[in-house]
């Protein structure tokens, strides 16, 4: 049976948003910290992440001042990684998937496709089993610290043909990234095409691709998908990716332990203002799709359990990659299995 019950309480006040240029102070020394996004200005993930900038100033009596900035203001939303370990930026909240290549534990902590119903879910596993610690282990080379994981919500699919369970993938041309996702989707037949962001509209009225793995239903919405892809498969099945929130490992350990816990309390807070704004944002644009003619497709629970069981292998698969890489699997298989999502 599909999971859908809420496991982490929600609060109607909660706010969010940061990352900042690291200055080398004390812990009494008020810290002004640049902190480049992976969210282009405007959107809601980027207002939620200004809203979290203003809870740290607030909480920290103005001590800790974070300066947030969108998507590609200082260095492409690949780079922050090495922009951050040079000073250049003081912090990041990227897509954790996007250090796969530095170590492959950052693919399986980032997106562990296919595994979760519902992002609580996952906040769970982070917080309260272990796997912030891990996502900590993968940062440390680079001198990193995450001080927290934040969700925006189950991603959706659109979809050009009517796709209602892991059958119908066979033959569909869908725009995916390489890696775990690629290789799950081709288990069941599907022709991963890899485009970039700014080619899916015109690949999908062009037939080049009759899918796309993007963001959430009211993200595709908004970039016009719908337009050509008069087909969604919601709730998504296959994708929820964590941004982290990292700062200098350094910088972190500078701070004084009431630092720490307002950070780390404002990081949980931003990933359910995250969360609960695109849910909310989702359930309007179902209702003007569906005005519209665009078909929105379910998946029944055993087609769900169906694709999470074929991605278990793949999992542990990534997860004979390295040691940390096979913890992360491990980890979050005996999670899922806890809470009857796997067998």
């Amino acid at each position: 049976m599909r999971v859908l019950k809420k496991l982490i309480s929600t609060s109607s006040a909660i706010i969010a948003a940061g990352i900042l240029a690291a200055s080398p102070a004390t812990a009494q020394d008020s810290e002004t910290w640049r902190i480049q996004t992976l969210w282009q200005p405007g959107t809601a993930n980027q207002e939620a992440f200004e809203r979290f900038a203003k809870n740290v100033k607030e909480k920290t009596d103005g001590q800790i001042n974070i300066i947030p900035l969108s998507a590609g203001a200082v260095v492409g939303v690949t780079e922050t990684l090495d922009a951050v370990s040079r000073g250049i930026l003081g912090g990041q909240h990227p897509a954790t998937v996007y250090w796969t290549g530095r170590d492959p534990a950052f693919a399986v902590l980032g997106d562990l496709n296919g595994a979760y119903e519902d992002p609580r879910q996952a906040m769970e596993y982070f917080y309260e089993h272990g796997g912030l610690e891990l996502l900590a282990e993968a940062y440390e080379p680079f001198g990193l610290y995450p001080i927290g994981v934040a969700w925006w919500g189950v991603e959706s699919i659109p979809t050009t043909r009517r796709v209602a369970s892991p059958e119908d993938l066979e033959g569909l041309k869908i725009r995916l990234p390489q890696g775990m996702s690629s290789e799950l989707f081709s288990r069941f037949g599907a022709v991963p095409v890899n485009l970039p962001g700014s080619e899916v509209f015109s690949a999908l009225d062009s037939g080049t691709i009759e899918a796309t793995d993007w963001g959430t239903l009211s993200m595709n919405a908004e970039l016009g998908f719908h337009d050509e892809a008069k087909y969604a498969i919601y709730p998504g099945v296959h994708s929820m990716p964590v941004g982290d929130v990292s700062i200098p490992l350094g910088v972190w350990n500078s701070l004084n332990k009431e630092n720490q816990k307002i950070l780390t309390d404002a990081v949980r807070a931003f990933s359910l203002d995250m969360i609960e704004t695109l849910e909310q944002k989702d359930i309007e644009a179902a209702k003007r799709l569906k005005a519209e003619g665009v078909e929105l497709v379910d998946w029944s629970d055993e087609d769900r359990q169906a694709f999470r069981e074929a991605a278990v292998d793949i999992w542990r698969e990534y997860g004979k990659k390295n040691d940390l890489a096979g913890r992360a699997v491990e980890g979050q298989i005996a999670f899922l299995r806890s809470k009857g999502l796997i067998d």
